[in-house]
């Protein structure tokens, strides 16, 4: 099964979807890092409240953050099993390069998406305590 075809120069395929995951990844690591930083700064009274990171917190908390990362985390499980399952399926031979990339890279992602929401989850919890 080929990959996405966009028009007649332009296929999206295994490679494709490497970049976008990488992109992903380090966005989310971003954002994160931005989270803890202004989380910690207000914390410790080197900056003001911040109205959106307030709003954030009513949003999201420890059980969301952990319910969303342990929902991300298996899901990315599953698709990294049906990978090794294809593997089985073949006597653990040659598999088809871009078949099995469509299944591991989604599976890598999100399994790397899943495991940073929770231990960033508890992170930012744990930057939130107000020091006595």
């Amino acid at each position: 099964m080929p990959g996405l075809t966009a028009s007649a120069r332009i296929t999206f395929d295994a490679h494709t979807l490497l970049f976008a995951s990488v992109a992903i990844l380090c966005g989310y690591q971003s954002i994160l890092f931005a989270i803890f930083s202004k989380t910690f700064a207000v914390t410790e009274g080197l900056m003001p409240s911040d109205p959106r990171l307030d709003r954030f917190f009513t949003i999201v908390d420890l059980e969301r953050g952990l319910l969303a990362g342990t929902t991300s985390l298996a899901v990315g499980l599953v698709l990294l099993l049906g990978a090794v399952n294809q593997w089985r399926l073949h006597d653990f031979g040659e598999l088809v390069y871009a078949e099995t990339m469509r299944w591991v890279v989604p599976g890598a992602t999100l399994t790397a998406l899943g495991f940073q929401t929770i231990l960033s989850s508890f992170f930012v919890s744990i930057l939130g305590m107000r020091r006595r």
